[in-house]
């Protein structure tokens, strides 16, 4: 995890240390490319680079160091693909899709091979840490305000929304691990809305650190937990879907 989108809204920069980090990645990640021959490689970014002043100046940087022109999405676009994603993994979606990313959250309705229109929220873990001052009461004010009016909730009621990101998927193994199910797969993984929705408010308001099973949880990730299951019970109850089911696919 660089963690690109960690300062963005409250210094309106990507901060040295993330850039450094994605940059050492993206020389990594050209290596295997070149170890494995792969044909066609296909580099996008996302919200830290879309709102940050120096989004331009590391998109640059970043293509020097992968070797390949760098795609900036729009977060419409982001939704979009996000939804083609799960319709991907799933047959015939019905529900409403929404990746949780670090900088941004990506909302969009899905009906079999249909994509309705998405939306994008700066309500990503880190983006929201910032945005609150890491205060998990502030973050709450934030995300109620900011998912007001959004026709995407309203078509959540009675169908499925599907999780996509890495603190859901990570919120979605420790349930995994608390619930003793005893398979190690996550695409497809599906709780019932209002066992989430329990399950995601204890996680708010547990120490992440005190949470049985958190070393199933990469060190980066866990102070993300509780912002991510902060959205993630919102979203439910604004939107009442009948189920959470994670997805592996996205954008």
């Amino acid at each position: 995890m660089a963690g690109l989108g960690r300062q963005v809204a409250s210094t309106g920069m990507l901060a040295q240390d993330a850039i450094d980090k994605a940059l050492s990645a993206l020389v990594r990640f050209r290596i295997l490319c070149e170890a494995m021959h792969v044909g066609q490689l296909r580099v996008i970014a996302t919200a830290a680079a879309r709102y940050a002043s120096n989004g331009p100046d590391f998109i640059a940087r970043a293509e020097a160091a992968v070797g390949q022109p760098i795609e900036l999405i729009s977060g419409d676009r982001e939704a979009y693909l996000s939804a083609l994603g799960v319709i991907s993994g799933f047959d015939r979606p019905n529900g409403v899709v929404g990746d949780l990313g670090g900088g941004s959250l990506e909302l969009a309705a899905v009906d079999g091979s249909r994509v309705g229109a998405g939306v994008s929220l700066a309500l990503g873990g880190l983006a929201l840490m910032d945005r609150s001052k890491n205060s998990i009461k502030a973050a709450e004010k934030i995300v109620r305000e900011d998912l007001d009016g959004h026709p995407q909730l309203a078509a959540m009621r009675g169908r499925d929304f599907f999780a996509v990101g890495g603190t859901w998927r990570a919120l979605a193994t420790l349930h995994q691990r608390q619930s003793g199910y005893p398979l190690n797969v996550m695409h497809g993984y599906t709780v019932p809305a209002r066992e989430a929705s329990e399950f995601v408010r204890l996680v708010e308001r547990a120490d992440a650190t005190m949470l049985e099973s958190i070393e199933a949880i990469s060190s980066a990730r866990r102070p993300l937990l509780a912002y991510g299951a902060l959205v993630l019970d919102l979203l439910i109850k604004r939107g009442r879907p009948r189920q959470v089911v994670i997805s592996a696919h996205g954008v």
